[in-house]
């Protein structure tokens, strides 16, 4: 398997096997040094992930392995299981994360969610689609909603997101984990996605090409430029995501210090 992105398509959906022995079970779970969970899952599908993309001599940068800045303008960022607390709440919506880097810009990414058996890829060379249960299906923008949807995340919200939805009068708001919110921005199921809370790259990366290949946004909150990688922690500022065809000008936004990263 010579493609990189097939490759990355068939590395997550094989990670998701793995992930999916351990849901359901008593599983122990460890404390990372930030306080977030670790548990056997996200390490069995780091190292199925690091196994398959090591074929393409690319470096990998993971959440559960290396993690500092690299010099390489090239590598792939990964995130074995984002949304550890839902994969322990069992509400389905963890994902498994893969992005590709070039001169700190994410030009593939994939996003699988097991549980639902559902696929999200995309990127500046593959058209963006979704797959569910087999069943596969273009994703393009369609017009604006008359009442503006927004996505915010089921455990890392921010108080000030009802002021964001007051001043934009957005009168849906849907809680879902992990990635899983690019991927219905990128479908056109959610129209937004603030997010007030810090962030880590490998959070946001997949998300952010497939939404970008979709002719969306992943943007800083303070600058209103796309998100860039390779920062110091890979911690990200706040972020204003959005689908095509809205763009920055469709959002009010709150003005804040910006994020010491």
């Amino acid at each position: 398997m010579t493609d990189k992105f097939e490759l990355a398509v068939f590395a997550a959906r094989e990670a998701g096997i793995e992930i999916l022995k351990f849901y359901g079970e008593e599983v122990e779970v460890e404390a990372k040094t930030d306080g977030s969970p670790l548990t056997l899952a996200d390490c069995a599908s780091h190292d199925l992930l690091s196994d398959a993309l090591s074929s393409t001599g690319i470096p990998i940068v993971s959440e559960e392995g290396e993690s500092l800045l690299l010099e390489e303008d090239r590598y792939w960022l990964v995130d074995p299981l984002d949304g550890t607390k839902d994969f322990l709440a069992q509400n389905d919506e963890f994902t498994i994360n893969v992005a590709l880097l070039e001169k700190g810009r994410p030009v593939m990414g994939i996003i699988h969610a097991p549980a639902l058996e559902e696929t999200y890829a995309g990127g500046i060379d593959h058209s963006p689609w979704f797959e569910k249960n087999g069943n596969r299906c273009l994703l393009e923008s369609g017009p604006k909603s008359q009442k503006c949807r927004m996505a915010v995340s089921r455990f890392h919200d921010h108080p000030d997101v009802g002021i964001f939805a007051d001043i934009n009068q957005i009168e849906k708001r849907v809680e879902i984990g992990s990635a899983l919110k690019y991927g219905l921005l990128a479908r056109g199921v959610v129209d937004v996605v603030p997010r007030l809370v810090g962030s880590s790259e490998w959070d946001v990366a997949a998300g952010q090409a497939i939404v970008e290949s979709a002719g969306g946004g992943v943007t800083d909150w303070h600058s209103g430029q796309p998100l860039s990688y390779g920062k110091n922690g890979r911690r990200n500022p706040r972020l204003l995501s959005f689908r095509a065809p809205y763009d920055l000008s469709d959002f009010k936004r709150m003005t804040y210090e910006p994020i010491l990263l």
